[in-house]
């Protein structure tokens, strides 16, 4: 009985969004609205179908409605920001690690991973918008590819997190605790698409984070979602209360060395036990890349694998790299 009450509410929906359908096509006016509409739905659908053959456990499986105003937000926030999505005001230092060697800021290009996929850089790079290679001896042949880094999180990583590494946890009662939150991606991803009781970003850009209150504001997510515009040390209380931290590689492109490790140091003396911790990279490189020897990793934290939901064949190998980087940790 109850699975053929399932079926029975299955067709009513589909029969209404097939009425709903036709009515708006007969309210168009004249065909090229219906072109301009067919290519809105098209792309739209295009994406949806994507979704479910590639990511079969992602946010597919929740209201359409709430995929539609993420895209809406990315949309905005591209009108809004030049395509290497930097602040006014911002000033990135490049680490001086081995993992960063070669990099400078003539060879280096920010592109936000929130807003563009890699197949919107290499659509950017065909069509003139964005250089993908840059002149070792000005007027020679003698170029090589230029660096693209993110200060954000994937859409796919998003996905990850949300579906996967925090999912089979209790989050409805939680507060998520986003330092360095920028776009605001992950507290709009929060949002949309879990139940978490309680998003708070903290930003220290005056730029970004009006930026995120607006968006805030404009999509009606004050109910959860808190702007904090300021230094996370000026905050124990947010460190103290927060049940899940997220961090993607907050610090090293932004601060010396000898800020980084007080700011580090900050973290271990507020964050209580059972805290969860997510971070992109791992957190005890970017503690040793800070020569933070004055924190004792092992007995601060304890780490969780998390395993990756998909087969390395449904990924390209940037996109099986960007999910490895993703670390869970449990506050000791």
């Amino acid at each position: 009985m109850n699975d053929k009450n399932e079926f029975k509410e299955d067709k009513d929906k589909l029969d209404n969004a097939k009425s709903s359908f036709l009515k708006i096509i007969n309210s168009l006016d004249n065909s090229e609205q219906i072109k301009q509409f067919y290519e809105f739905v098209k792309n739209i659908l295009d994406k949806e179908i994507k979704d479910i053959d590639e990511f079969p456990n992602g946010f597919t499986k929740y209201n359409v409605n709430n995929v539609l105003t993420l895209e809406n937000i990315k949309d905005k926030l591209r009108n809004k920001l030049s395509i290497t999505t930097e602040a006014p005001d911002e000033n990135i230092v490049i680490p001086k690690t081995i993992e960063y060697e070669g990099y400078t800021k003539e060879t280096t290009v920010n592109v936000d991973a929130f807003l563009y996929s890699d197949k919107d850089v290499e659509e950017l790079g065909l069509n003139g918008q964005l250089k993908n290679y840059f002149c070792n001896d000005c007027g020679s042949k003698n170029i090589e590819s230029l660096n693209f880094i993110s200060h954000s999180t994937s859409m796919l990583q998003l996905q990850y997190i949300f579906g996967h590494v925090l999912n089979g946890i209790e989050i409805d009662d939680k507060i998520v605790l986003d330092i360095g939150s920028r776009l605001g991606c992950v507290l709009y991803v929060g949002y949309l698409f879990s139940p978490i009781k309680k998003l708070i970003g903290i930003e220290l850009n005056q730029f970004f984070a009006d930026l995120q209150k607006e968006i805030i504001q404009e999509f009606n997510m004050n109910d959860r979602v808190e702007i904090i515009q300021d230094d996370i040390t000026n905050h124990p209380q947010l460190l103290q209360t927060a049940d899940i931290i997220i961090m993607n590689n907050v610090f090293q492109f932004f601060h010396s060395l000898p800020v980084q490790q007080a700011i580090w140091s900050f973290i271990r003396a507020n964050t209580k036990p059972s805290t969860l911790i997510i971070t992109f990279p791992d957190l005890k490189g970017q503690l040793d890349d800070a020569n933070c020897t004055n924190i004792d990793f092992d007995k601060w934290v304890k780490e969780i694998t998390i395993k990756i939901p998909y087969k390395k064949s449904q990924l390209t190998e940037d996109e099986w790299k960007d999910l490895k980087l993703i670390h869970l940790y449990k506050v000791l």
